[in-house]
């Protein structure tokens, strides 16, 4: 069976482009956005639109999935960037950001009560693209399970509104994964699939696993190669290193699945991919 080295990717379904819309609306009602990203591509995952969107108001850069980036790549990327890195599995993490929501909600609230507005409550948007936790980080946010939890892209279709407990009056704003009309590179979006951050019938699954594998391998010093144990940077050779056949064949699509299912377990390590 031949392997495929083209690399092409079809996305924005229907319900994508409408959240995209509704966010745009939502948006001049908002008081300041969390912009969360995966810290395994942290470029590739920042939305460019959004800023254009925003205006003048106030984006928190929030890198979620730590756990499985290279540390040293994340702390340097948050240094840069004033971005904050969490793990919303873990509340001492997420002190940081609490304390800057409530830093630029304080002015905010002192300009409504000048206006002789009070109670009002500062309205938040969490978004990103989709499956970069932004329903975990709500849910940790307002110590509920209101948000819809899973891990695969596309589980949030509507936005919903949940308090947040705080000292000042704040809600948050859960909204669908949003993704542009056109990735700005066929790098983004290798990266963005790997990370499953788009839907996997976005991609065919051996194009991304071929494409991907030889990536990863020379990003990775020859890791995937090792932990296969294998020559080269092939689905082939993973087939025979693994005995995958069907009908006495090499089973490509099953080495496939298993290098990208390795990928996302770890089982290279911790691999920044920008």
């Amino acid at each position: 069976m031949p392997e495929k080295h083209h690399n092409k990717f079809s996305w924005y379904p229907g319900h994508i482009a409408k959240a995209e819309r509704e966010l745009k609306e939502k948006i001049k009602a908002i008081d300041i956005i969390i912009e969360l990203r995966d810290a395994r591509i942290p470029l590739s995952s920042a939305h460019q639109e959004l800023s254009t969107w925003a205006g003048c108001k106030p984006i928190i850069i929030v890198l979620t999935k730590s756990d499985l980036a290279d540390p040293e790549k994340t702390k340097k990327f948050c240094a840069e960037s004033k971005a904050l890195s969490i793990d919303s599995k873990n509340p001492k993490t997420l002190k940081p950001l609490i304390n800057t929501i409530e830093k630029l909600a304080q002015p905010l609230i002192e300009k409504s009560q000048k206006k002789g507005i009070t109670g009002k409550p500062i309205r938040i948007m969490v978004a990103g693209y989709p499956n970069v936790g932004k329903s975990t980080l709500i849910n940790a946010l307002s110590k509920t399970k209101k948000a819809k939890v899973e891990n695969k892209p596309g589980v949030t279709k509507q936005q919903q509104w949940i308090d947040m407990p705080s000292k000042t009056p704040l809600k948050l704003l859960d909204t669908p994964g949003i993704i542009p009309p056109k990735f700005y590179s066929d790098d983004q979006s290798l990266k963005l699939a790997l990370c499953n951050c788009v839907g996997n019938t976005a991609y065919d699954v051996e194009i991304l696993a071929q494409a991907g594998m030889i990536f990863l391998d020379q990003i990775s010093s020859g890791k995937v190669c090792a932990y296969y144990g294998i020559t080269e940077p092939s689905l082939s050779e993973i087939a025979v290193a693994k005995k995958l056949k069907v009908n006495q064949e090499l089973n490509i699509h099953k080495s496939a699945l298993m290098f990208i299912n390795d990928f996302r377990d770890q089982k290279f390590g911790n691999l920044s991919l920008d």
